[in-house]
């Protein structure tokens, strides 16, 4: 019995070890990858706006947790308040408005100038700073990944410092504090509406 209770304490300890240095080159590498599969579409002459957005989505989508995102800009108490319909649906109103907030806008970084600097860990997560130059001042990018059933998904991004999801939270926890879920996802309804 004690045998069996130091074996899940270790193996509950290596959950909380720094991430290896290859396990940091791999994510950067995903990052490089994918980044420069996103430029390459972009770059394409007289390509259509809504299949060019589809194939970002394609190469982005499959290393982003949408869902990860979607409950951490509501937090835990909020996310509670949820049900699991509303929930579902406010997962896919967040990646519409995320789509519509940041893919049509896509089109300004057809020419820019990617510099990656060294990844840093923190616990079992991954920060890689990215540097754009767009021409103009250059803006400074941290994506975050975290390990999920043996592949890396990136969770949250800051641009110049400021948080994607805490940008968000406030947005949002403005709208639930006086309002309902119903109320929010009302809302986001509202707004997604071209």
């Amino acid at each position: 019995m004690i045998k069996s209770a130091l074996i899940t304490i270790l193996c509950l300890l290596g959950l909380a070890f720094p991430v290896m240095a290859d396990q940091k080159d791999t994510v950067e590498n995903l990052l490089k990858e994918k980044t420069e599969a996103v430029l390459k579409v972009l770059q394409e002459k007289n390509a259509d706006e809504q299949v060019t957005k589809s194939q970002i989505m394609d190469i982005i989508g499959p290393i982003i947790d949408f869902k990860l995102m979607a409950k951490l800009t509501l937090g835990r108490t909020n996310w509670g308040k949820f049900s699991e319909a509303q929930r579902k649906e406010f997962v896919v109103l967040f990646v519409k408005r995320l789509e519509k907030s940041y893919l049509d806008k896509s089109s300004m970084y057809c020419c820019v100038d990617v510099f990656y600097k060294p990844a840093f860990t923190r616990g079992n997560k991954v920060y890689i700073p990215v540097e754009v130059s767009t021409g103009d001042k250059p803006f400074k990018i941290l994506y975050k990944f975290y390990s999920s059933s043996n592949s890396w998904k990136a969770y949250d991004v800051e641009v110049n410092g400021v948080s994607l999801i805490k940008s968000y939270q406030a947005q949002f926890s403005e709208i639930l504090k006086s309002g309902t879920a119903e109320d929010l996802l009302t809302k986001l309804k509202k707004t997604d509406v071209k």
